[in-house]
């Protein structure tokens, strides 16, 4: 996933950090996870404990971090006879799910050309819309547990951005449509390491959650300009919550102003870190 700040191509060299400085550690804590990448990555090694403030980084991280392993999907098998949710979506024409209400098709109405934005084309708006929408009728008609829904939720947000049409962020949309706009929209059938430890995805204040849970490392990878990510990946966070939000502005904005992050001003950026480290009982 385009992320700012992503630090996929780092890993090994974090690791190679990691092992020269904690040999011995048994739990790694990864404060700030954005698109959880770090924290997948030592899962391989570590009991991992997980956080962001931001929603759709909670989906990924409970998907890929909380959840033991890939779900079986057993009571959704039983009900409806689907063995595998993730190809049942991929595999379904887009024509064949135009039988969703218009009143549900919140991507459609505000992120595709039907909405007056282009965020994403008609066609894969309602793939997501009906994605969406069929994930939240299975988890209230009881077919999902919390592990399958919150794996489910994860695969359509991690989807999104190979067919988004931006520069990087969702700060706004192109003008002209991008050659990965023309693209299929399909759910991302996300790998789960299964290592045997009680890992833990928390959606807090860092430094609140700091107060309760302790370890081995804390890795610490915050906001480092005055640009709040919430407006950046806001349509990210849409997709995870699917709560239809009231929008605002041209480029459809939700609101943002309960998800701040004190890091990303320099007038609380230092007081922010104070009380980071502060709370930090992590060796």
């Amino acid at each position: 996933m385009r992320f700012i700040g992503n630090k996929t191509q780092l890993l090994e060299n974090i690791k190679e950090v990691v092992d020269r400085h904690a040999a011995g550690a048994y739990s790694f804590c990864d404060i700030f996870s954005g698109t959880a990448s770090v924290a997948r990555f030592f899962k391989q090694w570590y009991e991992v404990y997980s956080n962001d403030l931001l929603y759709f980084s909670y989906c990924l991280q409970r998907a890929t971090i909380e959840n033991p392993s890939k779900p079986t999907f057993e009571r959704l098998t039983q009900a409806l006879g689907i063995l595998d949710p993730i190809s049942y979506f991929n595999e379904m024409s887009t024509e064949s799910m135009e039988s969703l209400p218009i009143e549900r098709r919140f991507f459609q109405n505000n992120y595709a050309p039907t909405g007056g934005r282009m965020y994403v084309t008609d066609s894969n708006a309602l793939r997501i819309d009906f994605a969406r929408n069929t994930i939240e009728d299975w988890n209230n008609s009881g077919f999902l547990s919390n592990d399958e829904y919150f794996y489910l939720v994860a695969c359509v947000v991690e989807g999104v951005p190979f067919v988004s049409n931006i520069a990087g962020t969702y700060g706004a949309f192109n003008k002209t449509w991008d050659v990965r706009s023309n693209k299929l929209f399909v759910l991302i059938d996300l790998p789960v390491v299964n290592n045997g430890l009680s890992n833990r995805s928390y959606n807090e204040d860092g430094a609140k959650l700091l107060q309760h849970i302790s370890g081995d490392i804390l890795y610490i990878d915050t906001p480092y300009n005055e640009r709040q990510y919430l407006p950046n990946y806001h349509v990210l966070e849409t997709a995870a919550k699917y709560d239809f939000p009231t929008l605002r502005g041209v480029t459809g904005q939700r609101p943002y102003e309960l998800q701040r992050s004190d890091f990303c001003s320099k007038k609380t950026v230092v007081s922010a870190f104070d009380a980071l480290l502060e709370n930090a009982n992590f060796k």
